[in-house]
């Protein structure tokens, strides 16, 4: 009777093609998990590049003395974020607080990935849907004009009776403060 302490050849052969085919899995998920984190970067890098030339853009565009004073104004109802990432998690949360503090039911939330184009404002589109409860929705917009943000509706929908859902697009101004963060080089 054999030991089972001592494996054939084949078994050795066989544990050495399991161990490869582990090692190739294992890098293949690297890889995977690596190019995943390169777009990431490179997805919030052009987002903040993107944040700098609207605001260069905003400045100068010809806006009069008190445009630009109103501008300044709004800065400071607009929502701060180091990245437009963190900007877009910021009004996720209020919208989410608000909707969880006045009961909404099943409510969808969904913050837009890029900065509204040809406006001198930076804007970011949040848009809110789900069923339509007449006490818990008027609650959420008492919620919302309680926020510390300011908002503009772009558009407001409240469907028939008979499927009873609303959606409620809204507009709020961003500020990237880009001093804290700065782009990281890349490498090929």
């Amino acid at each position: 009777m054999r030991s089972l302490t001592q494996p054939t050849a084949r078994e050795l052969w066989l544990l050495i093609g399991l161990g490869m085919t582990v090692l190739a899995v294992l890098a293949f998920y690297a890889l995977q998990w690596s190019d995943g984190q390169r777009e990431r970067l490179t997805a919030a890098q052009a987002d903040l590049i993107l944040a700098h030339e609207t605001r260069i853009s905003a400045q100068h565009s010809g806006l009069s003395d008190a445009d630009r004073a109103q501008l300044h104004a709004l800065s400071d109802w607009s929502v701060h974020g180091e990245t437009l990432w963190l900007a877009r998690l910021k009004i996720e949360q209020q919208l989410h607080a608000a909707a969880v503090e006045s009961g909404l039911p099943a409510p969808d939330i969904s913050v837009g990935e890029a900065l509204e184009d040809n406006i001198a404002t930076p804007l970011l589109r949040a848009e809110i849907s789900g069923p339509y409860v007449r006490a818990s929705w008027l609650r959420y917009l008492d919620r919302l004009a309680s926020l510390p943000s300011a908002f503009v509706i772009r558009k407001l929908d409240v469907s028939d009776a008979e499927t009873a859902q609303f959606r409620l697009a809204l507009l709020f101004p961003v500020v990237i403060d880009q001093g804290a963060v700065q782009p990281a080089e890349t490498t090929p």
